[in-house]
């Protein structure tokens, strides 16, 4: 009986029993890791190059064709007023991918500048290999390309170019280089980057997938096949409309500096056929000068058919998972893109064209053709992604999670912020947008009634209230562009 009553008692030692319970909690966790990983979506975002609101589901053109996008739109959630928080693609794209906003790491602008800081926080992409996600980004997802973290990674590869002495492109030329090209969309980037994310989406494996897809089009150059310059004969083309007056007469004039010269490019010259020289033009000053409204305009669309067919090919693909999970979906834009309205061409300025965006989320549970009018940005992404993956957000992150707003659109959010270089802040609530530069100087619309944005109502008295609720928005690093010597003075070309 005693050897019986050792053993017995040993069994029941409290370091024995402390041992087991160790053990026990390790393969729970172990169990409850495996369950989480099983049950994670895979996810794919995909970012699209100068694509304004010229598309059916956001009617910004009456012209409009993207019937592959507007599917995707009309199959989830469609957020109308989505803004990009930098209108230019360095700092737009630094701040999606890293989840914080240009005034806390000083970039503002293609360019790069003394005063930046480095982000040290992890990427978008980064996050998901470290939370065992198989993670694929090709083509142009970060500003150069499509980032320097992940398990297949695709450079943007080159497209075709026009004839030698036919291609006017030039980054700071204006943007009249409309080509239609005698090629193929096999032979275009856009293309090979499409095939690419269909042959990663149709890998099997035991992990879920992160996918960030990066189309270049419609960024210039305009030049792509001539069978989408086709489906928009010049006779037909659209010009945006335009106010009775003259639209930059109430403007400050800071604001016309800006946007006239986008901060950072050269003003044009040109000889005028009767021998004359002009100078000092700027891109719309030029476009209508040497009358290629149109033809430009035409370019646009035409890019935007070509790459609306690009996305067609790979949302068609999701519709197979060969992971047997749920899939959650994101289109953006880095930002938005002007064609005359306003004056204005391309980015580079804060107003709405300038920075309104394509925002649309299928995912699971979400009725499909919803739509949520509260204010959202690309700030946004990388915690949406993040909750909707069911992970736990990282409190670094600056943006806030449109989950909520996919349960019930109507639960409101907070004004968006964008920002074009330190001092020069738009604030947009759902009716209003607020612009301060850094002179003080100021702009007010009022969008229940002046969605073009032609009446400047910053120095009407009945909307001081209005306009002091939203300056209250703005952060106190972009207050302090204020005491700082100006932007023009600092960094602008000497020939201005």
């Amino acid at each position: 009986m005693k050897p019986f009553m050792a053993n017995h008692h040993a069994r029941y030692h409290p370091t024995a029993i402390l041992y087991s319970f160790v053990i026990l909690v390790t393969v729970i966790n172990s169990m409850t890791k495996l369950q989480a990983t099983e049950a994670q979506p895979d996810i794919v975002f995909i970012i699209v190059d100068d694509l304004n609101d010229w598309l059916g589901c956001l009617k910004g053109h009456p012209d409009a064709r993207s019937p592959n996008i507007d599917a995707l739109a009309a199959s989830g959630m469609l957020f109308p007023q989505a803004y990009c928080n930098a209108p230019q693609c360095r700092p737009s794209r630094t701040s999606l991918n890293h989840g914080v906003y240009p005034f806390r790491t000083g970039t503002y602008f293609n360019a790069k500048f003394k005063g930046e800081k480095k982000i040290t926080t992890p990427s978008l992409q980064q996050f998901f290999l470290n939370h065992g996600y198989r993670v694929a980004s090709g083509g142009k997802v970060h500003h150069g390309g499509p980032g320097n973290r992940g398990d297949s990674l695709l450079p943007r590869p080159r497209d075709p170019k026009p004839p030698a002495g036919e291609d006017k492109f030039g980054a700071l030329r204006p943007p009249n280089d409309g080509y239609a090209l005698d090629v193929n969309d096999e032979q275009m980037s856009d293309y090979k980057v499409a095939q690419w994310a269909i042959e990663q989406w149709e890998q099997a494996s035991e992990q879920p997938l992160f996918m960030s897809v990066g189309f270049f089009r419609p960024h210039r150059p305009l030049q792509v096949p001539s069978i989408y310059f086709d489906q928009f004969p010049l006779a037909t083309i659209q010009r945006p409309l335009e106010p009775a007056i003259d639209d930059w007469a109430d403007m400050p004039d800071f604001a016309k500096r800006l946007a006239k010269s986008h901060a950072h490019k050269a003003l044009h010259s040109r000889k005028t056929p009767e021998g004359n020289v002009q100078t000092d033009l700027s891109d719309h000053d030029y476009i209508v000068a040497i009358k290629e409204w149109e033809t430009t305009i035409q370019a646009y669309q035409a890019s935007i058919a070509f790459v609306d067919r690009q996305i067609g090919r790979f949302t068609k693909a999701l519709e197979n998972n060969p992971r047997n999970r749920e899939t959650i979906v994101m289109l953006v834009s880095d930002h938005g893109w002007h064609l005359g309205e306003k004056k204005h061409w391309c980015k580079g300025a804060i107003w709405e064209q300038t920075t309104r965006i394509p925002f649309m989320v299928r995912a699971p549970n979400v009725k499909p053709g919803s739509v949520c009018m509260q204010p959202v940005s690309l700030v946004d992404v990388f915690p949406s992604l993040v909750d909707l993956a069911g992970l736990p957000v990282p409190e670094h992150l600056e943006g806030k999670s449109i989950k909520p707003q996919l349960a019930d659109p109507t639960i409101k959010r907070s004004p968006v912020i964008s920002s074009y270089g330190q001092g020069n802040t738009a604030i947009r609530s759902e009716r209003w947008r607020y612009i301060r530069y850094e002179d003080g100087s100021e702009e007010l619309y009022d969008h229940a009634s002046d969605p073009n944005e032609w009446t400047n109502l910053a120095t009407s008295p009945e909307h001081q209230n209005i306009k002091r609720e939203l300056a209250a928005a703005i952060p106190d690093q972009q207050h302090a562009g204020l005491k700082v010597q100006s932007w023009f003075d600092k960094y602008q070309p000497q020939n201005r």
